[in-house]
């Protein structure tokens, strides 16, 4: 019985050993860490030539958008002022008798400018 003591005590020993020295293959894989890698270069580099015609692009877009709000608006007031004339004159005839030709093509004026508004308001 004592051999098996004996022999149980110096497989720990050996075991505590082994690990105290860092040599068994558990700890194989246990390495320093690694520094985190720099991060990579951005792809393409600005030069002061390609900064200017970025920003010459945004203030055109910009001039174009002001443009597009201008006429934007003189077609809304266009649309007020047709719609307020054919209103007047609605008001002045009986349209339950006739509806006279100029009314009629008032409105399709009115439906093409409200369909081109509808069209510059989506973008």
């Amino acid at each position: 019985m004592r051999e098996t003591r004996r022999n149980i005590v110096v497989a720990l020993a050996a075991l505590f050993g082994f690990l105290a020295a860092g040599n068994l293959p558990l700890f194989a894989q246990r390495q320093k860490p690694r520094p985190l890698p720099d991060p990579p270069m951005p792809a393409e580099t600005q030069n002061p030539a390609q900064g200017n015609a970025q920003v010459l692009q945004q203030q055109s877009k910009k001039a174009l958008l002001r443009q597009n709000e201008k006429e934007f608006r003189a077609g809304v007031e266009r649309l007020y002022q047709l719609s307020s004339d054919l209103r007047d004159e609605v008001q002045k005839t009986l349209t339950t008798d006739v509806l006279s030709v100029h009314m009629y093509k008032k409105t399709e004026e009115i439906e093409k400018l409200a369909k081109l508004l509808k069209n510059k308001a989506k973008g």
